[in-house]
């Protein structure tokens, strides 16, 4: 048998490099993960608790203020998203803030994504809030007590689900003024990734405290929790009362506490729209009880309210304002309409009481001083409002409601430029007629100074006084006018009763009925002649007729008053005052015709501008009186009509001078026009009717 051979023992081979470099990879990976295992399942078991000194020191480092875990701690993972669990949990606010803490909460029970803090994201798979309580603040230097070390504000992460319970805000804000408290409704559902939202109800809150030093109530409701939470877009549903005036509020918002971008319909409503402004430190016009809505929404420095429409009053309003800011002062720019502006809903803008406007009407003008009634207002002028803004605003009314006279086409332009308002103009139309004012109101200097122009041109006699329910009387003739007065004083009753200026108001050709003509001059025997012929309201020629008064320290004193017909001129003396409103004029007829009997005295106009008086038994009626019944007894009956005859000497009057509005004296000192019927005066010089002054 062939021999078996002898096997040769196999030889130990040598580990290569890259084999004991795999080994010792796999080794450390295997302890890392053996480690990794370890920690988790130590965390797991102590669910962590011992790092809460460690979570206090390093988070109180990271924010840079003290934070604080009064009860149970959790740090772990469970099993691969982190875990945290927090009982009353503080974080510190600067020493600088009034409320100790920023943040305190009775839990937080959490769950973070692993993966995202791997990637330097946060995001919270759910939360548990309860008894949260915030603390915000902003002093007078802008500083906010949520922003930390580094200057890097608090932000939010995207929430999946949350469950929050009895949370609680407190804001201050000392530049405007603010301390709100607010709580807020539970939540809770699915409030994070898109599509999976199922919250149930909107995130609700209610409270109240000051904004701009007035008291207020709030509640509403953030209508967007999902986005609201992650700090995006959110919806608003907000009902506030302020200053008594109630607020409403719905649409979006970028985010909670950004305007910037917002997309809002504001409502506001209550008894005077001055109130709610003067909460702002801004001036606005007094009203009556007003509603209005706008949208709202802020673009840089810009404030904008557009498709404003309501009403105040008995007036309605449209437009658009804007409030721009970044300047001196903020400027309010605005283009405003209404369809119909009431004649009471103008009054409060002149400083009448919108209360007494609103409960007696027009009578509410009326106020009683020293047992007599005034007119003028007297209320002062909002200086420290004039101050604060500039503004530029056009307004318009298609027709002003008086009750008397239609007005239409009312146009008004305000530019007010640090402390000095501007009125130019304020027109409209009236019965066929224009009447256009302009107002120059200088509060910069003390005391307040204002500068009134008011010009009137063709306004119809007959159709003025038909608007007053009163018959026409026959008069074909028109009116134009100019008052150019001076004032000092911040109330309207200061700044007239301290005027200098001249009024005057040119009557022109026209037609007058007999019947006035001759009750104006007190001539019976004409009168009654006209009666039996049926002719009292057969038309006589008005040749011309002015209405001047010179003012000096608030005293318009007649200068001159005339109105010259082809049968008669009056005339009238005496004066008014604007500083206590008293009316002492007298107006006298004096007849181009002859009449047995005439009373050839003047009519008296006393009283008040509230409560005027017509009086036509004068001092010089009663010695006419007197004579005749003396002549009457001492002489013959007949003797006793001597001291009413009146032979109608009276001339025509310089209808040029009149018409020219010159004083009383240059009038007089006109030649008369000659008394031939169908006479006129120079063309050159009627060209004046309008150039009053």
């Amino acid at each position: 048998m062939p021999e078996t051979p002898t096997p040769t023992p196999l030889r130990p081979q040598p580990k290569s490099a890259l084999a004991a470099a795999i080994g010792a990879i796999v080794g450390v990976i295997v302890t890392v993960i053996g480690l990794i295992v370890l920690a988790w399942a130590i965390l797991f078991v102590t669910k962590g608790r011992f790092l809460k000194p460690t979570f206090v020191k390093y988070a109180s480092r990271y924010a840079d203020r003290a934070v604080a875990v009064g009860g149970d701690f959790q740090l772990y993972f469970n099993p691969f998203h982190l875990k945290f669990v927090a009982q009353g949990l503080t974080l510190a606010n600067p020493a600088w803030a009034h409320d100790k803490q920023l943040f305190t909460a009775r839990l937080i029970d959490t769950e973070i994504s692993t993966w995202d803090l791997a990637l330097g994201r946060q995001h919270v798979l759910f939360l548990t809030l309860e008894g949260a309580n915030a603390g915000l603040e902003i002093d007078k230097a802008g500083r906010n007590t949520w922003t930390f070390a580094g200057n890097t504000p608090f932000k939010v992460p995207p929430i999946d689900r949350a469950n929050v319970t009895g949370s609680a805000l407190h804001y201050t804000d000392a530049k405007n003024r603010a301390d709100v408290k607010l709580a807020f409704g539970d939540l809770a559902g699915n409030v994070g990734r898109a599509g999976t939202e199922q919250v149930n109800g909107p995130l609700t809150f209610k409270g109240g405290g000051t904004a701009l030093a007035q008291p207020f109530t709030i509640r509403g409701a953030f209508t967007t929790p999902n986005s609201t939470i992650t700090g995006g877009r959110t919806g608003l549903d907000l009902h506030a009362v302020l200053a008594a005036t109630t607020i409403d509020v719905t649409g979006t918002l970028p985010k909670v506490g950004v305007v910037e971008g917002a997309d809002l319909r504001v409502t506001v409503a209550g008894h005077n729209l001055q109130t709610l402004f003067k909460v702002g430190g801004m001036i606005a016009p007094a009203t009556r009880p007003y509603r209005l809505a706008a949208n709202f929404t802020k673009a840089k420095n810009e404030y904008r309210l557009t498709n404003i429409g309501g009403h105040f009053g008995d007036s309605d309003l449209h437009g658009h304002l804007t409030i721009e800011t970044g300047g001196k002062r903020p400027k309010l720019l605005g283009d405003l309409t209404s369809n119909t502006l009431d004649i009471l809903d103008v009054g409060p803008w002149m400083g009448y009481s919108p209360d007494k406007l609103d409960k007696r009407g027009g009578k509410g003008a009326v106020t009683m001083v020293d047992g007599h009634p005034t007119v003028l207002p007297d209320a002062p002028l909002a200086l420290d409002g004039l101050s604060s803004i500039d503004a530029t605003v056009d307004y318009h009314a298609a027709q002003v409601r008086t009750g008397t006279v239609p007005i239409k086409n009312l146009a008004l332009a305000l530019d007010l430029d640090e402390r000095r308002m501007f009125l130019k103009p304020i027109a409209f139309d009236v019965i066929g007629g224009r009447i256009t004012a302009n107002i120059d109101l200088n509060a910069r200097a003390t005391p307040v100074s204002t500068d009134y122009d008011i010009r009137m041109t063709a306004v119809p006699i007959g159709k003025l006084l038909t608007s007053f329910k009163v018959e026409d009387n026959g008069t074909t003739a028109n009116i134009a006018g100019h008052i150019a007065l001076h004032g000092l004083g911040d109330t309207v009753k200061k700044s007239l009763g301290s005027s200098k200026g001249r009024i005057a108001v040119v009557v022109s050709k026209g037609t007058l009925w007999i019947r006035n003509i001759e009750l104006a001059k007190l001539d019976v025997q004409n009168f009654v002649v006209a009666l039996l012929g049926k002719d009292l309201k057969k038309s006589r020629d008005i040749r011309c007729g002015v209405a001047a008064f010179t003012v000096r320290d608030g005293v318009a004193a007649a200068d001159p008053v005339l109105f010259d017909t082809g049968r008669a001129i009056y005339s009238m003396k005496g004066q008014f005052s604007f500083k206590d409103e008293t009316l002492g004029l007298s107006l006298r007829g004096r007849s181009k015709e002859f009449s047995l009997f005439s009373g050839q005295s003047p009519i008296g106009i006393n009283g008040w501008f509230a409560a005027p008086k017509v009086n036509p038994i004068s001092k010089e009626l009663l010695t006419r009186g007197g004579a005749s019944v003396l002549l009457g007894i001492v002489a013959t009956p007949v003797a006793a009509i001597l001291p009413f005859v009146d032979l109608g000497t009276a001339k025509n009057s310089n209808c040029a001078a009149i018409e020219s509005a010159e004083t009383t004296a240059q009038v007089a000192a006109a030649p008369h026009d000659p008394k031939v019927k169908g006479s006129k005066p120079d063309a050159h010089k009627r060209k004046k009717v309008l150039g009053i002054f």
